[in-house]
C-alpha cells in the first residue's frame, strides 16, 4: 500500500539536479555466481529464491534472479532478458512497488527527490493533487485493488512470515524477562525450586502457570526437567482440591467486588435472591453456591 502511494506522490518529481553517487564496485568485488538452485512452475531456473531480492552488503549490489549476476540497478539489465521492470517483479514474485536497485542507490534517489521537493515550488504544486488523494484514502483504495490483483504474494507472504517470527522472538524474550522478574521477587532462586515448592504445596498446574507466566506445554516441560512427577488427570491430593476451591472463591469474589464472598452471598440470599440469581452473578452453578450457603434451600 505504501509503495503505491509513494509512487503516485513521487511520479511528478523531475529527474534533474544533484548527481547520484556511483556505487558500482570494482569488477573483482562481484560475488561469485552459482547454478540454478530454484525454479519457477514453468521450469525457468533461478539463482535467487522467488519472493526475495538478494542484496550483498559488501558490494552494495543486488542479484539477478535469471543469470545470477550482480548489479547496482536491475532496471535496464532485465530488458536484456526480455522483461520490463514490472514483468520481472511479477516473474520473481516481488512486490509491485519493489525498487530493483541497491539500497544505497535507492537512498540517494530518495534524498535527491526530497531536496527537489524542498527547493522547488513547482514540484510541490504538482504533488499537491496526489497528496490530497492520499489524505482522502483514494490512493489507499487503489493500492488495495492493485495488491489483490497482483502477483506479489510470494514476497508478501515472506514478509508476513518474517514479521510473525520476529513477533514470536519478541514475545519469547518478554516471557523470559517476566519470568526472571518473578523469580527475583520470590524466595526461589531458580525456576525448578519454585515449581517444586508450589506443586508439593498443593498448587495446580493452572496456579503455577499464572505464577510463572508459562504456558501449559512449557510448564510441563520445565516440571519434567526439574524431576517433578505430574499427578495423573482425575487424581489429586486433598490439598490440591482445597487450593483450587480457594482459587475459585477468590475469582468469584473479585467478580462481584467483595473480599468476603460468604457474607456477600448470605446477605443477598437473606434479601430474597434465588440461587439461580446468585449463581449468575458469581458465574458458577447453583450447586456451587448452595455449598457455600450451608442449610440453604432453593425456593
Amino acid at each position: 500500500m505504501i509503495t503505491v502511494v509513494a509512487q503516485a506522490l513521487l511520479a511528478a518529481v523531475p529527474i534533474h539536479s544533484d548527481p547520484i553517487p556511483n556505487h558500482q564496485p570494482a569488477p573483482d568485488q562481484e560475488p561469485p555466481r552459482h547454478g540454478h538452485l530454484w525454479s519457477l512452475p514453468d521450469g525457468t531456473g533461478l539463482h535467487v529464491p522467488p519472493g526475495h531480492l538478494v542484496h550483498d552488503q559488501d558490494t552494495g549490489r543486488v542479484c539477478c534472479h535469471l543469470c545470477g549476476r550482480w548489479f547496482v540497478s536491475l532496471g535496464s539489465h532485465v530488458r536484456g532478458h526480455g522483461y520490463s521492470a514490472d514483468d520481472y517483479r511479477a516473474m520473481a514474485g516481488l512486490l509491485r512497488g519493489r525498487a530493483l536497485v541497491a539500497p544505497q542507490l535507492s537512498a540517494a534517489i530518495g534524498q535527491r527527490q526530497s531536496r527537489a521537493y524542498r527547493r522547488s515550488p513547482q514540484v510541490r504544486e504538482r504533488l499537491a493533487a496526489n497528496q490530497e488523494r492520499a489524505r482522502n484514502g483514494e490512493l489507499a483504495q487503489l493500492a488495495r485493488s492493485a495488491n489483490a490483483a497482483g502477483n506479489d504474494r510470494l514476497e508478501r507472504s515472506r514478509g508476513r512470515a518474517e514479521q510473525l517470527a520476529a513477533g514470536r522472538a519478541t514475545r519469547s524474550r518478554q516471557r523470559h524477562e517476566q519470568l526472571a522478574s518473578r523469580l527475583s521477587a520470590s524466595a526461589a532462586s531458580v525456576l525448578s525450586d519454585l515449581l517444586r515448592a508450589g506443586y508439593s504445596g498443593g498448587a495446580s498446574l493452572d496456579d503455577l502457570a499464572r505464577a510463572t507466566g508459562l504456558g501449559r506445554s512449557r510448564l510441563r516441560q520445565e516440571m519434567t526437567f526439574a524431576g517433578i512427577t505430574v499427578r495423573p488427570a482425575g487424581r489429586n491430593t486433598s490439598a490440591g482440591k482445597r487450593s483450587r476451591a480457594r482459587a475459585a472463591e477468590r475469582a468469584a469474589a473479585a467478580r462481584v467486588g467483595t473480599d468476603d464472598l460468604t457474607s456477600w452471598l448470605a446477605e443477598r440470599r437473606a434479601a430474597g435472591w434465588t440461587l439461580t440469581q446468585l449463581a449468575a452473578e458469581v458465574e458458577h452453578s447453583t450447586h456451587w453456591v448452595r455449598w457455600r450457603l450451608p442449610g440453604a434451600v432453593d425456593r
